[in-house]
């Protein structure tokens, strides 16, 4: 089975397979100058036939338009606890059409397996009834015909990186390599250098990158080139595509 990843702009990735699953991850389609980041390729509402949102913690940026889409769409939503909350209280989405993950859990839903792995990092949001924070999450995505996706999410660089690597063996790693625009300056949770150092304790054949604004994106083409030459660099502008099949 071939899996067709489209990125969409800064975190946001479509991923659908032969069989028809279809899935967004991280759906920040509409962008924010604020932050510095520009629109992506596609307005919400393209998404109306969609199986699966996944948001890896509650941070705006990664939010994105998950509730929006929901409210146009069948999706099942599958995210953090902070971002379950939000969906319920500021959304008005249904608890039947969430599935709240901490470490360690998986669920499937028809040829993909979804589990939640830890990320180093803090889901975090002010609400009208106080602040909330949850655990944030990296996602392992399975597919039924062997194909594995690990999506890094906002994750700074940790050893257990190394520890996925070997007891869940991904093929395909999508990590974040830059970050949004603080006072001039960049937020950057994990950098091109230590990206590339994830992708080899990973072991992956192909590494893609994202949640970036400059030229991060070609610095960790470089990276993985130095330090992994047998990784394939897959750099995507929004908009465009990369299929993987084993």
């Amino acid at each position: 089975m071939t899996i067709h990843i489209r990125y969409l702009g800064w975190t946001a990735f479509q991923l659908s397979t032969d069989k028809g699953t279809t899935m967004l991850l991280d759906p920040m389609l509409n962008g924010d100058p604020k932050d510095g980041i520009p629109p992506g390729a596609e307005k919400p509402e393209a998404f109306q036939n969609l199986n699966l949102i996944l948001v890896t913690h509650t941070a705006t940026d990664h939010v994105g338009q998950a509730f929006d889409i929901m409210k146009i769409s069948d999706a099942v939503l599958v995210c953090d606890v902070a971002t379950k909350f939000r969906a319920l209280e500021e959304a008005g989405i249904a608890e039947d059409r969430i599935y709240h993950m901490v470490s360690g859990v998986q669920y499937v839903f028809g040829d993909v397996q979804v589990k939640a792995l830890p990320a180093r990092h803090l889901s975090f949001a002010k609400t009208a009834q106080g602040f909330i924070n949850a655990q944030p999450l990296s996602y392992l995505l399975s597919f039924t015909t062997g194909e594995r996706v690990f999506f890094g999410g906002d994750t700074s660089i940790h050893s257990d990186l190394k520890l996925y690597g070997e007891l869940y063996r991904p093929h395909v790693a999508i990590l974040g390599v830059g970050g949004v625009d603080v006072h001039g300056q960049s937020l950057t949770e994990l950098y091109p250098d230590e990206a590339a150092l994830a992708a080899r304790w990973l072991g992956v054949r192909v590494a893609i990158p994202m949640h970036y604004r400059f030229d991060e994106g070609y610095e960790f083409l470089d990276e993985l080139n130095k330090q992994a030459p047998d990784i394939k660099g897959q750099l995507l502008n929004p908009g465009e595509s990369f299929s993987f099949t084993l």
